[in-house]
């Protein structure tokens, strides 16, 4: 299993849904729908595509549609870091400076992937790339691939957060996902729990998932000083009404915690839709060679 990566301030909100850069329409559609093995497929029938191996690497990283596999996650950034990739350059940085169950981290890997991932982004986040600003910000905060550097990580995420702005103002539910988050985890501007509410709501309100299970996160526990059983619920709801297990999940622990007359009830139903969904999905993807691993050459890094 992967570790999880706590950078950046993402502690509950879904840190591996960072969109981005040119992928294949039906595979980004797919992503966003979290049709993952839609999104692996499409990608699958790309192979060669630096864009494509990188959506790979990320599935096998998080566990997205497929069981989480470390090796396979670091082979298919590595083919798409060898295409100057720099989001998949810092993957691989993220990747070795986590490690998994079976292979310890490698810092020094690390550190490698992270430096070349700074060169490669700063250079899109001067053409105006948007999520290469906001990583940036991330990098330099946390000093990743260089030594840490408040005002180059605020630099950048002003920068970041004048593009989310501009977007989140006419409407964009990704740019909404993302101003929120940066409300919420003070990149760029002092943390503001409401200000982040209000942009969240707005691309909740647009049914857009993640949006969703923040908001569900941010009214359950206290640390955000916002704790509400009810909105909790209600955003939950919406959630796992997209049929999403993890969200599911979530709500059927929400219902627990509440604990009304008839929410231990409640509580089962969703948790047996999250089985039901996940052992679906475990049944589809066993069933078609298309969605297995690769084998692996002998002389991949891993």
């Amino acid at each position: 299993m992967v570790r999880n990566h706590y950078g950046y301030g993402l502690l509950l909100c879904l840190v591996f849904l960072q969109p981005a850069y040119a992928q294949t329409d039906n595979a980004k559609a797919a992503f966003a729908k979290h049709d993952y093995r839609a999104a692996l497929l499409n990608w699958q029938a790309e192979q060669g595509d630096a864009t494509a191996q990188y959506g790979l690497g990320r599935l096998y990283f998080f566990g997205l549609g497929v069981q989480p596999d470390f090796k396979q996650a670091v082979f298919w950034f590595r083919e798409a870091a060898d295409q100057n990739n720099p989001y998949a350059e810092f993957r691989l940085g993220l990747a070795y400076s986590l490690g998994d169950d079976e292979a310890a981290p490698d810092p020094e890997q690390a550190n490698i992937w992270f430096q070349k991932a700074i060169a490669g982004l700063s250079k899109a986040a001067k053409n105006g790339d948007v999520m290469a600003q906001y990583l940036l910000g991330g990098m330099y905060s946390q000093g990743e691939g260089a030594v840490p550097d408040a005002m180059m990580a605020n630099f950048w995420f002003q920068k970041a957060m004048g593009s989310f702005r501009e977007a989140a103002e006419q409407g964009t539910t990704s740019a909404q996902y993302w101003l929120g988050q940066m409300y919420l985890n003070g990149q760029g501007v002092s943390r503001d729990v409401d200000q982040a509410i209000i942009w969240l709501s707005k691309a909740a309100e647009q049914n857009d998932l993640d949006a969703q299970l923040c908001l569900g996160e941010i009214y359950t526990y206290a640390q955000y000083d916002r704790k509400d059983s009810d909105l909790a619920i209600k955003w939950l709801t919406k959630a796992a009404e997209q049929g999403e297990p993890g969200a599911q999940k979530r709500l059927s622990a929400a219902y627990a915690a509440r604990a009304r007359p008839t929410d231990a009830a409640t509580s089962a139903y969703w948790y047996r839709r999250a089985t039901a969904t996940e052992a679906s999905s475990a049944a589809t993807n066993s069933s078609s060679d298309a969605v297995k691993p690769i084998n692996l050459p002998s002389s991949s890094k891993n």
